[in-house]
């Protein structure tokens, strides 16, 4: 796997990572904002509670960077070379990020599915969670690519989570890529990423399970939101371009070396 390593210093983004805690935990929860209001709260600094991400009233839009660079993007692109990184780094926030171009066949999947993370693999290791006594729900219908043993009793899950729901897309833009990428076009997105490495205090049931550690890549989506949903819908790869935050990432950057040398 081909990366890049890119610093992102004085940025005007509208994109930005938040936190909030308490009187003894100064910094819990952590939030991705849009212009200021919380679009996605991402989770915690808890390296033993479940993951998670949950849609919030701010994530309403997407953030192009493409339209600078249009043909390459609904093409596909062949690599991240150094202008791509160069126009796109500018509607990050500050910080620094590994850069990596994915193919990935996204399969679409409804909170409460069977298909849903929350309700499956999640519950499998943490159990119910005892206050609300349901599953997590996202209040988002998102994207699942990989899941792939890692060893030593790891696994991974990557998650492509949009920014708005798919009743919001143009459906003659959505049937134009169906078309391309049925044909075997590779049309680009973009994605803000995290990693989260979780690992439950104490296992759900008696004994060791034989997966204890969930390495979950999310891939918050930027830009492609038509292209996305249009190959999941046809089940067939498109791309991604991935700018993976190590500031924001529950994981080293030991960590995040070995999660590309398994993508």
């Amino acid at each position: 796997m081909q990366t890049a390593n890119v610093t992102v210093t004085n940025s005007d983004s509208i994109l930005a990572f938040a936190t909030t805690g308490s009187e003894h935990n100064k910094v819990f929860d952590r939030f991705l904002t849009i212009e200021g209001r919380p679009a996605y709260h991402i989770g915690n600094i808890c390296g033993t509670c479940s993951f998670l991400f949950e849609r919030l009233e701010g994530a309403n839009t997407s953030i192009s960077a493409a339209a600078a660079i249009p043909d390459k993007f609904s093409h596909g692109l062949k690599d991240a070379d150094e202008s791509v990184l160069n126009t796109i780094k500018h509607i990050l926030p500050d910080g620094e990020y590994v850069v990596s171009l994915l193919e990935i066949t996204p399969a679409s999947v409804l909170p409460g599915s069977s298909s849903d993370y929350f309700t499956h693999e999640q519950v499998a290791l943490w159990g119910i969670d005892g206050f609300w006594n349901l599953p997590h729900h996202p209040k988002i219908e998102y994207y699942r690519s990989r899941t792939s043993d890692l060893g030593e009793k790891r696994k991974l899950f990557e998650f492509i989570i949009p920014m708005f729901p798919p009743n919001w897309l143009q459906t003659d833009v959505v049937d134009t890529y169906k078309k391309s990428i049925a044909s075997g076009q590779k049309a680009t997105a973009l994605a803000l990423s995290v990693l989260e490495i979780k690992q439950p205090a104490v296992w759900n049931g008696d004994g060791e399970p034989e997966v204890t550690e969930h390495w979950c890549l999310a891939h918050y989506l930027l830009d492609g939101h038509h292209k996305m949903f249009a190959a999941s819908a046809v089940g067939k790869p498109i791309t991604l371009l991935s700018f993976l935050s190590l500031n924001e990432s529950i994981a080293t950057a030991a960590d995040v070396l070995k999660l590309m040398g398994n993508l």
